[in-house]
């Protein structure tokens, strides 16, 4: 992102600072017992410097409480420009057709406030409740006569970072191994596109190593898994025990390809671009069942086979409503099960496990994958 950008996302995002200010001004100037309003701006202001530290600073640690702060006060400041403008936009229309009383404004504002508040407390709550998504798929293809079971467990969007931290994945691991999963799947955005927000590297690395499944853990990248630090982030997830597979194929179980690809759109480096993968599909034939871990759903016209079952994420579903009608549109599938008909793949995409931009979830939620693949 160039300096331009910075600028004017920055001034974006003080002048709705600013309009938020303003508004909370006039609830309060409306009691007497209000009397200093610097009081207000200098706790607006200081609100939004945690917040533009902790987005603009993608190579600094701006501490575990500034940035936790400054994160929730994105969700706040969100829900405030939506209400807030909202409301706005009615008094506006009542206003041409009547006129609208001071003690009538202040009540509407009040209520908006009050909306806000309780968005913010539900949506913020909604984000770290963790759900368990089951599916049942069929590959018919096998190396064996035998048809074999396989319990997979799918995690994607991580984003790892200030509000995603240790705790989280403390969380996250302990239910997945709940599952006795077979193998674990991790489809993109492990971290947030700052390594340095990390707050507890050797914790995270024990968390993943924690994970117990017959046959391991398999990763692609995702688009925020990239930038200055991506080498630090490639070196945590091997010292993981994490199986990165970038625009590679690997044998599991000997009836079993796992395939993981790069990103197709990443924010920053990510030490190479992406590889045409259906040559090696070509070398290694078509008899073996294959999972491809391909972070974006969006690349989905890229596998043509009736044995691929391809895993996503990057959606979030959209995060919050109504964010999740754009992402029903613009996505052929951007959440839960899809397949164009029965010669073609097979497509899981989730909404994901953690959060990104506003921690919070309204109409969705955080998910862990349970996937039963049956192959005979």
């Amino acid at each position: 992102m160039n300096k331009l950008a910075f600028l004017v996302i920055g001034l974006l995002f003080l002048l709705g600072n600013f309009y938020i200010g303003r508004k909370i001004l006039f609830i309060l100037e409306q009691f007497s017992f209000f009397k200093h309003s610097l009081i207000l701006w200098g706790m607006i202001g200081l609100l939004a410097l945690t917040s533009l530290l902790t987005l603009l600073l993608f190579d600094a640690n701006v501490g575990g409480v500034i940035g936790k702060i400054g994160s929730y006060w994105l969700s706040a400041w969100f829900l405030s420009l939506v209400i807030y403008g909202l409301t706005d936009l009615i008094l506006m229309i009542t206003q041409k057709i009547t006129i609208v009383q001071t003690k009538t404004k202040l009540i509407i504002w009040l209520g908006s406030t009050l909306l806000i508040v309780v968005l913010f407390c539900y949506g913020s709550w909604q984000a770290q409740q963790i759900k368990t998504m089951k599916y049942q798929v069929t590959i018919n293809k096998s190396a064996s006569n035998q048809a074999k079971k396989i319990n997979a467990v799918l995690i994607s969007d991580l984003h790892l970072g200030y509000i995603n931290d240790v705790k989280k994945l403390e969380k996250i691991v302990t239910k997945i191994n709940q599952s006795q999963p077979d193998i674990v799947f991790i489809s993109g955005d492990l971290f947030d596109g700052n390594y340095q927000a990390l707050q507890d590297v050797k914790g995270i690395e024990q968390q993943f190593k924690r994970l117990s499944s017959t046959y391991g853990t398999y990763m692609c990248w995702g688009n925020h898994d990239a930038g200055e630090t991506f080498e630090k982030m490639k070196d945590l997830v091997a010292a993981s025990n994490i199986t990165l597979l970038e625009d590679e194929i690997t044998v599991v179980g000997e009836e079993l390809l796992v395939v993981g690809r790069k990103d197709s759109r990443p924010i920053g480096s990510q030490a190479g671009d992406r590889k045409s993968i259906q040559e090696q599909f070509k070398k290694v034939g078509n008899k073996l069942p294959k999972i491809i871990l391909d972070h974006q759903p969006s690349n989905i016209d890229e596998y043509k086979n009736e044995n691929e079952l391809i895993l996503s994420g990057h959606t979030h579903q959209g995060q919050i409503f109504p964010f999740s009608l754009v992402t029903k549109a613009y996505f052929t599938v951007d959440y839960g099960y899809y397949r164009q008909d029965e010669n073609s793949p097979q497509v899981i995409v989730s909404s994901g496990v953690g959060t990104w931009g506003p921690p919070m979830r309204i109409g969705t939620q955080s998910e862990i994958v349970q996937i039963e693949i049956t192959i005979k």
